[in-house]
C-alpha cells in the first residue's frame, strides 16, 4: 500500500469511527431518556394505585351495606339513597340543577303544583277509596266522593278566612265542584279553574258557577289549596272517563305512605324551584348524564349538595366528606385499567430498551473492527515511514 493510499485510507476510517462513535452515543442518550421515562410511568403508576372514586348507600343487604358509584339521577331520585334522604343539586348561586323534563313541567306549571305534576304524569289524590264505596253500593252520585271535595274545600277556603254556612250547602254537596255547570250532577270544565256554586238567596237555587282560585299566602294554605284541586281533579276525570287532558296521569295517594312520598318529594323540589331558581344543563348525555363529569363537578366544588331536613322544613347544605350517606373507596376498575396501561406501556419502553441494547451491540462490534482496521493501517503507514528515513539517512 503506497503511502497516500494508506492516510487516505486511514482517514476514512477515522470518519467511520467518529460516525460510530456519535451513534453510539445518541443511542446511549435515548437509553437515557428511556430510563427517565420508565421513571416516569412506574411515578404515574404508584399514584393512579390511589384512585379513589365517590359511592352512595343505596341499600343493605342483611347487616351488610351496599353502595352505588355516585351518579346525578341516584342522588336526585325518590327514595334513591338508602339514608331516607331527600337531595338536590345546586350551583354556587344556589339555583337548582334539575332535569330538562323538571323545568318543563315547572315552565307549563306557572306556579301551580298540581299542573307541574300533571305534566309529569300524576295527580295527587286520596278519593280512590270514596270513588269506590260509592261505586260498590250503588251509588251514582257518588256522595262520599263529592263529601270528601266538599271537606277539602271547606278545609281550604277555612284558612283563608272565607267561610260558608252549613245552611249555605243546598243541594247536597254541589256547592263546590270543578266545573259544575247545573244541578244534573254532571261535571263541565269551567276555564280550567276549580268552582263552587251556593244558594246565597236561600232560594233553592245554587248561583252561577264562580271560580275558585287561589287566595292563600302561607305554604299551608298553599297545600290545602293544591289538594282540594287534586282530588276534585281526580273526581272529574273518573266522572267522565278521564277525559281532561290536564290531569291525566298516575294518582298518587296521601293515603298510601310511599305515593305519599311521591308527592312530598315532588312538592319540595316544586317548592325549591320556586324560590331559588332553577337551571338546565344544554347537553344532559354528557353532563347530568355522565357520572364522571358529575362527580368531578362535586369534586371541583363546581355543584354543591343539599338535602331536605324534616326539622328545618327545608334543604340544608352537606358535602361529599361530611355526608354520612356518601363515602369515597379505592376505585377498583380505575386502578385495573391503569394497571393494564402500564404494562402495556412498561412493555413498549422495554422493547425499545432492547432495541437500543442490539444498536449498541451492533455498534460496539462495528467499532471493534474499524478500531483494528485503523490499528493495522497505522500501523502499514509507520512503517513505510520509518522504511524511508532509514534509506535517506
Amino acid at each position: 500500500m503506497g503511502m497516500a493510499a494508506g492516510q487516505a485510507r486511514l482517514l476514512s476510517i477515522t470518519a467511520r469511527l467518529s460516525d460510530n462513535e456519535q451513534s453510539g452515543q445518541a443511542v446511549s442518550y435515548s437509553k437515557q431518556r428511556l430510563a427517565d421515562e420508565t421513571e416516569q410511568l412506574n411515578a404515574a403508576y404508584l399514584a393512579a394505585l390511589e384512585a379513589t372514586k365517590l359511592t352512595v348507600l343505596t341499600g343493605f343487604n342483611g347487616t351488610d351495606a351496599n353502595y352505588t358509584d355516585i351518579s346525578y339521577g341516584l342522588m336526585t331520585g325518590f327514595d334513591t339513597v338508602a339514608c331516607g334522604k331527600q337531595y338536590i343539586i345546586t350551583n354556587n348561586k344556589g339555583k337548582v340543577l334539575v332535569s330538562q323534563e323538571l323545568a318543563n313541567a315547572f315552565e307549563k306549571g306557572n306556579g301551580d303544583f298540581n299542573i307541574f305534576l300533571a305534566e309529569l304524569g300524576y295527580t295527587q289524590s286520596d278519593i280512590d277509596n270514596y270513588i269506590e264505596n260509592d261505586e260498590a253500593n250503588g251509588d251514582e252520585n257518588y256522595s262520599l266522593a263529592n263529601q270528601a271535595v266538599h271537606e277539602a274545600w271547606d278545609k281550604y277556603l277555612r284558612s283563608v278566612g272565607i267561610i260558608f254556612e252549613d245552611d249555605e250547602h243546598e243541594n247536597g254537596n254541589a256547592d263546590i265542584v270543578y266545573g259544575y255547570s247545573d244541578n244534573s250532577g254532571n261535571f263541565d270544565l269551567y276555564g280550567g279553574y276549580a268552582t263552587y256554586q251556593i244558594d246565597s238567596d236561600g232560594d233553592g237555587n245554587l248561583d252561577g258557577v264562580l271560580p275558585l282560585n287561589y287566595e292563600g299566602t302561607t305554604q299551608e294554605q298553599r297545600e290545602l289549596y293544591d289538594y282540594a284541586v287534586a282530588i276534585t281533579t281526580e273526581l272529574y276525570n273518573h266522572i267522565n272517563g278521564g277525559n281532561s287532558n290536564r290531569y291525566n296521569g298516575k294518582t298518587l295517594s296521601n293515603n298510601n305512605e310511599l305515593e305519599a312520598g311521591y308527592i312530598s318529594y315532588y312538592k319540595n323540589i316544586f317548592n325549591k324551584m320556586s324560590t331559588a331558581g332553577y337551571y338546565t344543563e344544554a347537553n344532559e348525555k354528557d353532563t347530568i348524564k355522565d357520572n364522571n363529569w358529575f362527580e368531578q363537578q362535586l369534586r371541583d366544588g363546581k355543584l354543591l349538595l343539599q338535602y331536605y331536613s324534616t326539622t328545618e322544613k327545608s334543604f340544608v347544605s352537606t358535602s361529599i366528606s361530611e355526608d354520612d350517606a356518601i363515602q369515597e373507596v379505592e376505585d377498583e376498575r380505575e386502578i385495573a385499567r391503569v394497571e393494564t396501561k402500564y404494562n402495556q406501556d412498561l412493555a413498549a419502553l422495554e422493547k425499545k430498551d432492547q432495541n437500543f441494547d442490539l444498536e449498541l451491540k451492533k455498534l460496539d462490534t462495528e467499532h471493534s473492527a474499524l478500531q483494528n482496521e485503523y490499528d493495522s493501517v497505522k500501523n502499514v503507514i509507520d512503517k513505510n515511514v520509518e522504511k524511508s528515513f532509514n534509506a535517506f539517512s
